[in-house]
């Protein structure tokens, strides 16, 4: 009695492609597209042409598809240099340093502006200290010459007192406070003395700036201005299209990342070709000992063997075939965006439409020539600026001196009173000394009268003071440097934007000739897909599916689909390998089963 192994029905379905009509389908697949009677004829074509044939396409395709990495990876690596070229226009840093360009541009723009106004200001405050100086030179004289009546005084006080000891000392120390006094009115005198000399001086520069100033007041600084506002404007378009550029070939990178995945079809393909490949050289060694089985045995295990890998190979055609023209048509969608790259780049022109197409260098050359123009006025307005500073400077010193006019004031003061007792103790004897104190009395409330005239010219002098220093107050502290440094940074802003577009004209155009390169490398359906099927097809003309195999095969036929299955690195292999098995089998070997089969490396599976 003779005992056959039982395999369960395959699962029908009609996919798109099936090479042989009529068949039976497991999971999709025409498994059972073999003829049932009469017997394969396994000579011709021989299962060693099948097999060399299968690992030609398979090393063909290998070829292929590490070229095509090769190839996609240097496009990934071009792209990544272009958004680092192009991050560099848009970082936090440049930008801070364009706003300083436009702060400096429009700071000075604004000072020249405002320079008419600040010179009539400066002017009436140059007017105020010319009438202070006048004033205080004849007050000072009155103080010198009211010291000097007070110094012919103390001489009196001597002749008076007939040689006493007591206001003789009290004379020489009137001397002496007189000297100290009239050191420190000298003084005053030569700082009033070089601002009645410097100021014609500063009238003329004054006179000299204002010439200056009207040659370019206001259309110099208007330009200047409309120079700051369109940097300004054209940093942010510019940073805002490298934003745009940067977007795009970051999806271009995400894209040719997702071919360089899906790159792996070409690898699977290959692996699967090469097991049905080494499975057909197994079907072959056993056939050469069909002898010892029987032919009926051998035939029933060839047959079916065959159909297994029949139905391997069919599956990998299809697969391939898929995801071949998915990936193809993926990549060619990455063309137009790298099309779309090159039109960004030419939206960069200058709104001026100058020869050389580059905003920023035209902004340049205006600056630089507005610089130019202003250059005298920036010296006039220096010299100027020199000259105020050291006017309003000496003009706060006097001012502190008036705490000296009042100390001499209180000391004169200070003198009559001592005079006035002296005298009264004297009584008739202190007579003579009497008028010397009464005249010294006089003279202190002539002082007191001076000074409080100084003082009114000080406060003069003080207001013109506070006048020249505010008016330099929101100035740069160099109008020049500030356009220097604006001109350096418009001039490396450009060098910038021109290296990343120039690397954005030579990585587009490199990306694309590297795609279309890549896209004709894998859209290979004539010279893999069309030899594969007619190796396919000739496989499954060979190929029979035995739903039942005598009991003497068994063992030989397991030990042969176990020996194809050892090979599988795929869960599609295995899924597709169960089906073969007989009914016990293939219920013991499913997926979670690791008796058998190993599913560690599913994840090379991910595309199938």
């Amino acid at each position: 009695m003779t005992t056959t192994a039982h395999f369960p029905e395959p699962v029908l379905g009609a996919p798109e492609g099936a090479l042989l009509e009529g068949a039976p389908l497991a999971d999709g697949l025409p498994l059972a597209a073999l003829p049932a009677d009469p017997a394969p004829d396994f000579a011709a074509p021989s299962l060693a042409e099948l097999r060399d044939a299968l690992a030609g396409i398979a090393s063909g395709l290998d070829a292929r598809f590490v070229s095509a990495g090769t190839a996609l990876g240097r496009a990934y690596e071009i792209v990544e240099g272009l958004i680092g070229a192009l991050e560099s226009v848009t970082n936090a840093f440049e930008r801070d340093a364009a706003d300083v360009a436009v702060g400096n541009m429009r700071r000075t723009a604004d000072r020249l502006t405002c320079l008419p106004a600040i010179q009539a200001a400066r002017r009436d405050a140059l007017k105020m200290i010319e009438q202070a100086s006048a004033a205080l030179a004849v007050q000072i004289e009155q103080v010198n010459r009211t010291l000097s009546f007070l110094r012919i005084c103390g001489l009196n006080i001597k002749v008076a007192a007939a040689g006493s000891g007591d206001f003789s000392s009290f004379a020489d120390m009137m001397f002496t406070k007189l000297d100290l006094g009239e050191q420190e009115m000298e003084s005053i005198s030569r700082e009033i003395a070089w601002l009645a000399e410097a100021v014609p001086g500063m009238f003329e520069v004054e006179r000299q700036l204002a010439v200056e100033c009207a040659l370019v007041v206001p259309h110099i600084p208007r330009k200047l201005a409309e120079d700051a506002v369109a940097l300004q404007r054209d940093q942010i378009e510019q940073a805002d299209r490298a934003v745009r550029i940067s977007a795009a070939a970051r999806d271009i990178r995400t894209q040719v990342g997702t071919a360089l995945g899906a790159l792996q079809v070409g690898d699977s393909t290959r692996q699967r070709l090469e097991h049905v490949a080494d499975g057909l050289s197994d079907v072959d060694a056993f056939l050469e000992q069909g002898p010892a089985f029987g032919a009926e045995v051998a035939e029933a295990v060839g047959g079916h063997a065959l159909a297994l890998l029949a139905a391997q190979a069919l599956d990998t055609l299809e697969a391939f075939q898929r995801e071949s023209r998915l990936l193809a048509s993926s990549l060619r969608g990455i063309g137009p965006s790298a099309v779309m790259l090159l039109e960004m780049r030419g939206t960069g022109d200058s709104p001026q439409g100058d020869e050389e197409g580059v905003f920023l260098h035209v902004l340049e050359r205006s600056v630089a020539e507005v610089a130019a123009v202003t250059q005298q006025l920036r010296e006039a307005d220096a010299r100027s600026n020199r000259l105020s500073n050291r006017a309003s400077s000496t003009a706060e010193n006097l001012a502190l001196r008036l705490a000296t006019v009042h100390r001499i004031t209180g000391d004169v003061q200070q003198m009559a009173w001592n005079t006035d007792l002296r005298c009264y103790r004297m009584g008739t004897e202190g007579r003579g000394l009497a008028v010397v104190a009464s005249e010294i009395r006089g003279f202190a409330a002539t002082l007191e009268t001076i000074a409080s005239a100084i003082a009114l010219s000080f406060d003069g002098l003080t207001s013109a003071a506070g006048v020249i220093r505010g008016s330099q107050e929101d100035e740069p502290a160099d109008a020049g440097q500030a356009l220097a440094e604006s001109l350096t940074c418009i001039r490396e802003g450009g060098q910038r934007m021109g290296a990343g577009l120039s690397e954005l004209d030579r990585s587009a155009l490199a990306v694309a000739e590297i795609l279309e390169d890549t896209t004709g490398k894998i859209d290979c359906e004539d010279e893999v897909g069309g030899p594969l099927m007619a190796v396919t097809e000739r496989l499954s003309g060979l190929g029979r599916i035995c739903a039942e195999i005598p009991e003497e095969g068994l063992a030989p036929s397991a030990e042969l689909l176990d020996r194809i299955a050892a090979r599988y690195t795929m869960a599609r292999e295995r899924e597709i390998h169960r089906g073969f098995l007989p009914e016990e089998e293939a219920g013991a070997s499913a997926p979670d089963s690791a008796d058998m089969f190993d599913d560690d490396d599913d994840f090379d599976d991910g595309l199938f």
